[in-house]
């Protein structure tokens, strides 16, 4: 009888771990499709990527690559990222079908909620970061070397910077999904995220000084404001949707 019992417990798991297994293959197929269809179109997205770059560059000068096989690498290597935001619907909802059985309705519900909320503000956070951090970011760096150096920029380096800001933007605008969940699945109340505040603008400027490590204080204070301000948001956001039960 006991070995009869765990052999029906044994039965159950590895059932979820085939179907974990099938998710997760389909995901991948699909991140893969959605890489190879954003590679077809990878030199029109390298060339978006280095526009801001063009106004410190003199009308001669293009950016500059080391070996033979860093324009491809760099090329997949954006194909990949990318491919894999545009296909997050599709991955995410594979994952999704593994793990709403074993949720609650109140919970699937804001889970989902809080998904389109998450890649609304991921978006969000990478467009601030191209179109309004990295044009003042690119002009205080380059301010210190233009009276007396050459800027020779190289294909790499200015990717992996350029992956790096908006990973941080990307996270950083997580803020306000992950206060709205908390607070959705009643883990904090409104009272504890308003009496959190002035901790909150404190932990926001230790993160900045912690990723700006060395770095110029205005930086710090450039990153540490948003953070202050995303905190905000997702107050306001818990306010407009309101907790029913």
């Amino acid at each position: 009888m006991h070995e009869a019992s765990l052999e029906e417990k044994k039965q159950p798991f590895f059932e979820h771990l085939i179907e974990l297994r099938a998710c997760l293959i389909k995901a991948f197929i699909g991140w893969a499709i959605t890489s190879v269809l954003v590679y077809l179109y990878s030199d029109n997205i390298l060339e978006f990527l280095i526009n801001p770059l063009r106004p410190y560059l003199p009308l001669s000068q293009k950016v500059y690559f080391k070996s033979l096989t860093e324009v491809f690498i760099n090329e997949f290597k954006l194909s990949v990222i990318i491919g894999f935001i545009i296909g997050s619907p599709f991955i995410f909802y594979q994952l999704w079908t593994f793990i709403a059985p074993g949720l609650y309705p109140h919970e699937k519900k804001w889970i989902k909620l809080t998904v389109i909320i998450s890649s609304f503000f991921f978006l969000l956070g990478d467009l601030v970061a191209y179109y309004l951090f990295l044009p003042f970011i690119l002009k205080f760096f380059y301010s210190f070397g233009e009276k007396f150096l050459i800027f020779k920029p190289y294909l790499k380096e200015y990717i992996d910077f350029l992956l790096k800001i908006f990973l941080i933007f990307g996270i950083f605008f997580q803020i306000p999904s992950v206060i709205f969940l908390l607070n959705k699945l009643e883990i904090v109340s409104l009272e504890q995220l308003k009496k959190f505040r002035p901790y909150a603008i404190i932990l926001s400027f230790i993160v900045s000084s912690l990723i700006t490590t060395g770095g110029d204080p205005i930086y710090q204070i450039l990153l540490a404001l948003p953070l202050t301000f995303l905190y905000e948001v997702g107050i306001i956001l818990t306010k407009l949707i309101p907790l029913r039960r």
